[in-house]
């Protein structure tokens, strides 16, 4: 079975950040608007972030899984013709 892209663990510490993020949001923006600001701005970069790196992360890991199954389609494939040909000269 293939190991998932994104583990539990994972995702359960980005949600825990992402709640942790809400948590002083808002209790800043009780305080003072200004730095409401500043971590809205930080939310939205954080996000951005995180959405591209996982993508980047799994275009890889898919990226690398290709190539091992082509590689092994490909000797699968060399061995199949060399056991038709073997048979072929063998026989005919």
């Amino acid at each position: 079975m293939p190991k998932p892209l994104l583990t539990d663990d994972i995702i359960k510490e980005a949600e825990r950040k992402r709640r942790r993020l809400e948590r002083s949001l808002k209790e800043e923006l009780e305080n003072d608007r200004e730095l409401a600001e500043k971590y809205d701005k930080l939310e939205r970069d954080l996000s951005k972030n995180s959405v591209y790196k996982s993508r980047r992360i799994e275009n890889a890991k898919q990226k690398k899984r290709s190539s091992r199954v082509n590689k092994w389609l490909l000797i699968t494939l060399l061995i199949v013709i060399g056991i038709g040909a073997l048979f072929f000269w063998y026989y005919f």
